[in-house]
């Protein structure tokens, strides 16, 4: 069973899922830094209990090419794809060399993607409602789409109410421990080539439109111009001065949209490109999100 999964926060916690064990929870325990109180080795062990999904660590590929955004018309990982990827993620310090070994692992893991399809390995799908995973499943349903394997999905809920009662929602896959999810397998269900179809033609249709940024709009992926998440920046910019990185920290923790915060940190020096915003002070020099702003009176 090879697990596809589209970022790489999630292949990294995918590898571990594959054989969670006690000695693997325990190392995700040591890394975690606390605040307050340390929790109790009982505490520890609810929280990090669960069960592995089986398989070899090996099985995870990322297809993780930020698709939704920027051109999409040429090659995955072609010259167009990563001056997109240097244009949102260069000034938050990927430099070329990181952008061109990041692109290299993406290329190894969508060949190993199609080998294992072509051998008719099964392919399980991990997918959520963050766009750079609808845009990345409907990327893969293209590429498998003339291939005969069996393909199932496993898509990510919004909530879902824990043994103590308490609802929890998620946004993307990031935010699953190793050891939960096996707990999601239940939500797996079966891609017919009916379905397969649906997606690689979305695809083909999104990449002939071609626009600068696509979205999910009521379950729906759709294109949308690059100002299309301006309104809530906007809605959650302070009197006064602020600091970038706290508008960034407010819009990802309200609103939750799969959306990264370098793709939010090129809209905020878009609006002091154009005036909207002014550059009052350096809170933090290294940081690329230390910058403080506020509000013109223009």
């Amino acid at each position: 069973m090879l697990e596809v999964v589209f970022s790489d926060s999630t292949k990294g916690a995918m590898k571990c899922a594959k054989n969670y064990n006690e000695e693997s929870r325990s190392k995700g325990a040591v890394a975690i830094g606390y605040i307050g109180k340390k929790p109790s080795k009982h505490e520890l062990k609810v929280k990090y209990e669960g069960k592995p999904i089986g398989g070899s660590s090996q099985d995870v590929v990322c297809i993780g090419f930020s698709l939704d955004v920027g051109d999409i018309t040429g090659e995955i990982d072609g010259t167009e794809r990563q001056e997109a990827f240097h244009n949102v993620w260069g000034p938050v310090g990927f430099d070329g060399k990181g952008i061109e070994r990041f692109f290299h692992k993406q290329r190894e893991d969508l060949t190993k993607l199609l080998a294992a399809a072509k051998q008719g390995a099964p392919i399980r799908i991990w997918k959520s409602n963050a766009p750079y995973s609808a845009c990345g499943f409907s990327f893969v349903c293209g590429i498998l789409r003339n291939i005969d394997c069996k393909v199932s999905v496993v898509s990510l809920p919004e909530c879902c109410e824990m043994s103590d009662g308490t609802v929890v929602s998620y946004s993307n896959w990031g935010e699953i421990s190793p050891g939960q999810f096996y707990s999601f397998l239940s939500w797996e269900r079966d891609l017919n080539n009916t379905k397969k179809c649906i997606q690689a033609n979305l695809w083909e249709d999104l990449k002939k439109e071609n626009a600068p940024l696509r979205a999910l709009i009521n379950g729906k992926l759709l294109s949308v111009p690059e100002d299309f998440y301006d309104h809530l920046l906007i809605k959650n910019i302070p009197e006064g001065e602020f600091i970038m990185a706290r508008l960034i920290g407010e819009v990802l923790g309200k609103y939750q949209l799969g959306v990264s915060d370098a793709w939010y940190a090129r809209r905020i020096r878009k609006m002091i490109k154009d005036n909207r915003l002014k550059v009052v002070g350096d809170k933090d020099p290294e940081h690329p999100y230390g910058k403080v702003l506020m509000k013109t009176t223009i």
